[in-house]
């Protein structure tokens, strides 16, 4: 009698052992699940606030000539220096841009975006 439970006992053990280790896989997949959906985010927020001068997307020229693509900006400058950019509200010398105040939801998609134009040749 003792060893039917003992047996049912390990085998308690064996699975939960399994389910734990489970859900130390699923913060690892969450987690980027979570950043394709900040990437996705700031792509849209780009592309409703800034393509109307900048290329927001992987391709392509900006329609104000003298607004560097969102790919160029990317890879010019770290992007963390334009997340304390971003956070302090983005303004530049340039008279036609205009200056933006992001919140900090926000302002992780965009660099969320940022990075995945980054990681492109």
């Amino acid at each position: 009698m003792l060893a039917p439970r003992l047996a049912a006992a390990a085998l308690a053990l064996i699975c939960a052992g399994c389910a734990g280790q489970q859900g130390l896989d699923a913060p690892a997949s969450s987690g980027a699940s979570m950043t394709a959906q900040a990437a996705e985010r700031g792509q849209r927020l780009a592309s409703a606030t800034c393509a109307s001068c900048h290329a927001t997307g992987q391709a392509g020229a900006s329609p104000l000539a003298a607004a560097p693509p969102f790919r160029d900006i990317a890879h010019r400058y770290p992007l963390d220096q334009l997340e304390a950019r971003f956070a302090e509200g983005l303004a530049t010398s340039h008279p036609a841009m205009p200056a933006f105040v992001f919140r900090a939801s926000e302002i992780d998609d965009l660099i969320a975006y940022l990075e995945t134009l980054k990681a492109e040749p």
